[in-house]
C-alpha cells in the first residue's frame, strides 16, 4: 500500500476570479452554438438514465461512454483489500465522506487517481455556524427561505429535501470541518489579519451595507456568506489528518476503474495503481462516488450539456499522469453500475465578474455594436448568460468618474462593490481592498487596473469609442439615451432600479470589458434520493453505492445559483460527510 502524506498537499492559490480570466481568452467552440440545443435534454429516450443532447460516439447513436466495458477479470487482481467503505474521490466531499465514515467505527479505504488531495479556493455558503455566525452575530434567512429563492433561480428543479438538508446542517457541518484547524476569524470583512494562523475565515460582507435588502432585489445574494483564506487547504487537510487518526487509509494514485456487483448490490472497487496492478477493494457496506464533475470530457460535456462546449475548462487539479480529474468517472462507474443520471438540464458554472474595482456593479454595459442589451441589474452568473448571447460574446461596462460615489447603492452581492475607501485610509483596508471580490474599492487600486488596462480610460466618449473598438455613433447614442433615462429616474427600457441608474457624463470615462467565461465545473450527476443512495432509472436504490460532491445530481439544475455564494463547496462538504456517515452506518 503506497501512501502520500498530506503534508505534501500544495497550496493551489487558484481564485475564482484568476481561473475565469484566464479560461476568458481561451473558450472554445464557438463555432458549434449553432447546433446548441436550448437545454440539455435529449430529443429521444437514451440508455440508463442519460440525458444528453447529441448523439455520438458508436453506430447506436449513443456515446461511447454509456456503453459498460467488459468487465475486469478478477483472475487479473493482484491484491485484495478488505474495508467497511471504499470513498472513491479525495476532494472535499471524500475527504469529509473518509472522515464521517471513520467517525462511525467503520473501516476505511480512500482511492484518488492524483498523487495528493484535491482542492481549489476557499468559498463557502453556509447558515447558522456556531463558531462563525452565532459568534459574530450574522444574522441570515431561515432555511425554507433561502431554499425557496434557490428552487426559483433553477425552475423548481432540484430536490427539495437536499437543498433542506443543506441549508439546515451547513452550519454544523463546517464548524466540524475546521474545528482542527488553527485559524483567525476576523470580526468583520475588513479586518487586517494578524498573520499568524494557519487559516484566517473572513465573514464576506460583514457588516451588511446598510442599504442592501436582499428580499427587495429580483436577484438577491444571502449575507453570512464565508471565506476560508489562503484557500481551505489547512481544513481539508486537517479533516483528513482526523480520518487517519481513525484508521482510515488512503491509496493515492489509484485510479478506480469498475464497481465490483454483487447480485443487486455494489461490494466493492477495482483500480489500477501507479504500476498498473489491478487491486480490489471489497467494501463489506457501501461505496461512496466522490469523483468531480465531468467538464473535461469532451464526449460527456458535448452529450449531457452541448452549450456547454463554448466554454473553456481550467481545471487545477490533476491525477498522476498529469491529466484533469474531472472526467466524470464516478459518473461513468455509476451508470455501467445500473444507476441513472438525475433529469435534465444540467448547470454550467460559468461568471463574469469583472474587475476587482467595479466587479459586476449594475452600471450601463453595451455589446460590440454599442447597444444596451438588458437590465445589469443582475447575478454574476446571470450576466454572463446574457453576455454569451451577445455579438462575439462580449461586452463593455461603461461608466465615468462619479464611480465612487455611486458604490453604496450597489447590490451586495457575489462580484460587487458597495464599499469606497478614500487614500488614506488604504492601508487600513489594503487586505480586503485585494481580496478576490471584497466589496472594497479605492482610487490607487482603480489606478492600478487602468495602468494595467483592465479598466479604459478616456476623457471623451469619441475616444472611448476608439479604444474599445466601439461604433463611435451608436455608443453616443446609447450613452445619450441611458443618461436621459437617469435623469428621467425611470429606466423605460429595461426597468432597471432608479437607484442604480447614473447618467454618464463626467470626464474622464471608463470602460471594462466582459468577455466569455470559463466553465468551473458542470454541475449534474448521478440521481440520489435524500439519504444519497445512487438511484436507478427506475427510481429504486442501488444498494451499497453512496454519491456525494459533483458526481452527485440534486442539488443544481438549469443554472448555477450565486444567491448563495460558494454553495457548490458547502454542499460538497455536507453531502460528503452524510454519505459517509450513511454508508458507514448501513447493513
Amino acid at each position: 500500500m503506497i501512501e502520500k502524506n498530506s503534508e505534501h498537499l500544495k497550496h493551489r492559490r487558484v481564485t475564482r476570479r484568476s481561473f475565469l480570466a484566464g479560461a476568458a481568452v481561451a473558450a472554445a467552440g464557438a463555432g458549434a452554438a449553432a447546433t446548441m440545443l436550448a437545454g440539455c435534454s435529449p430529443s429521444t429516450a437514451k440508455p440508463q438514465g442519460a440525458a444528453g443532447g447529441k448523439e455520438s460516439g458508436t453506430s447506436a447513436g449513443q456515446p461511447g461512454f454509456l456503453t459498460a466495458p467488459d468487465p475486469i477479470d478478477p483472475a487479473s487482481v493482484t491484491e485484495e483489500l478488505e474495508c467497511d467503505v471504499c470513498v472513491v474521490g479525495l476532494g472535499l466531499a471524500g475527504v469529509c465522506a473518509t472522515r464521517a465514515a471513520a467517525e462511525e467505527g467503520a473501516r476505511v479505504i480512500a482511492l484518488d487517481k492524483g498523487e495528493d488531495l484535491c482542492f481549489r479556493s476557499g468559498e463557502f455558503g453556509t447558515f447558522g455556524s456556531e463558531r462563525i455566525h452565532k459568534a459574530l452575530g450574522i444574522s441570515q434567512p431561515a432555511t425554507q427561505e433561502a431554499v425557496n429563492e434557490l428552487m426559483k433561480v433553477m425552475g423548481n428543479r432540484p430536490n427539495a429535501l437536499l437543498l433542506n438538508y443543506w441549508i439546515g446542517h451547513s452550519g454544523q457541518d463546517i464548524d466540524w470541518y475546521i474545528q482542527d484547524v488553527d485559524y483567525e476569524l476576523l470580526e468583520n470583512d475588513h479586518q487586517t489579519p494578524k498573520g499568524d494562523k494557519e487559516m484566517i475565515i473572513l465573514p464576506e460582507r460583514f457588516p451588511i451595507n446598510e442599504n442592501y435588502d436582499w428580499r427587495k432585489e429580483n436577484y438577491p445574494c444571502f449575507p453570512g456568506m464565508v471565506h476560508l483564506l489562503p484557500d481551505h487547504g489547512p481544513a481539508l487537510r486537517a479533516t483528513f489528518e482526523a480520518a487517519k487518526a481513525l484508521g482510515a487509509e488512503a491509496l493515492f494514485a489509484t485510479r478506480a476503474q469498475q464497481l465490483v456487483k454483487e447480485g443487486d448490490r455494489i461490494t466493492g472497487v477495482y483500480a489500477t495503481n501507479a504500476e498498473g496492478a489491478v487491486i480490489r477493494v471489497n467494501a463489506s457496506k457501501a461505496v461512496v462516488l466522490t469523483c468531480g464533475d465531468m467538464s473535461s470530457d469532451h464526449e460527456m460535456l458535448e452529450y449531457y450539456c452541448p452549450q456547454a462546449m463554448q466554454f473553456a475548462s481550467y481545471f487545477p487539479n490533476l491525477d498522476a499522469e498529469s491529466n484533469p480529474t474531472n472526467t466524470g468517472d464516478g459518473h461513468k462507474m455509476a451508470l455501467w453500475a445500473g444507476a441513472a443520471m438525475e433529469a435534465a438540464p444540467y448547470a454550467p458554472m460559468t461568471h463574469s465578474l469583472g474587475t476587482n474595482s467595479i466587479g459586476i456593479d449594475p452600471y450601463l454595459m453595451v455589446n460590440i455594436k454599442g447597444v444596451r442589451f438588458a437590465n445589469e441589474d443582475v447575478g454574476a452568473q446571470e450576466l454572463q448568460n446574457q453576455i454569451k448571447r451577445q455579438p462575439g460574446q462580449k461586452a463593455w461596462q461603461i461608466f465615468d468618474s462619479k464611480w465612487p460615489e455611486q458604490l453604496a447603492v450597489m447590490p451586495q452581492c457575489f462580484g460587487g462593490v458597495t464599499h469606497f475607501v478614500p487614500d488614506e485610509q488604504y492601508d487600513e483596508y489594503e487586505h480586503i481592498i485585494n481580496h478576490f471580490a471584497g466589496g472594497y474599492a479605492s482610487l490607487r487600486s482603480f489606478q492600478v487596473e487602468v495602468d494595467s488596462g483592465a479598466i479604459i480610460e478616456a476623457q471623451t466618449i469619441e475616444e472611448l469609442a476608439e479604444k474599445t473598438e466601439l461604433p463611435v455613433d451608436s455608443l453616443k447614442s446609447t450613452i445619450e439615451r441611458y443618461s436621459e433615462l437617469a435623469a428621467k429616474g425611470v429606466d423605460e427600457d429595461f426597468c432597471k432600479v432608479s437607484t442604480r441608474l447614473f447618467p454618464v457624463q463626467t470626464p474622464p470615462f471608463y470602460a471594462v470589458n466582459f468577455g466569455d467565461s470559463g466553465i468551473l465545473v458542470l454541475i449534474g450527476g448521478i440521481d440520489v434520493d435524500e439519504n444519497l443512495h445512487a438511484l436507478s432509472p427506475d427510481k429504486e436504490v442501488v444498494e451499497g453505492l453512496y454519491v456525494a460532491g459533483n458526481t452527485q445530481g440534486g442539488r443544481f439544475l438549469v443554472d448555477y445559483p450565486v444567491t448563495v455564494a460558494g454553495a457548490s463547496h458547502s454542499m460538497a462538504m455536507s453531502f460528503g460527510r452524510l454519505a459517509g456517515r450513511n454508508a458507514a452506518l448501513s447493513q
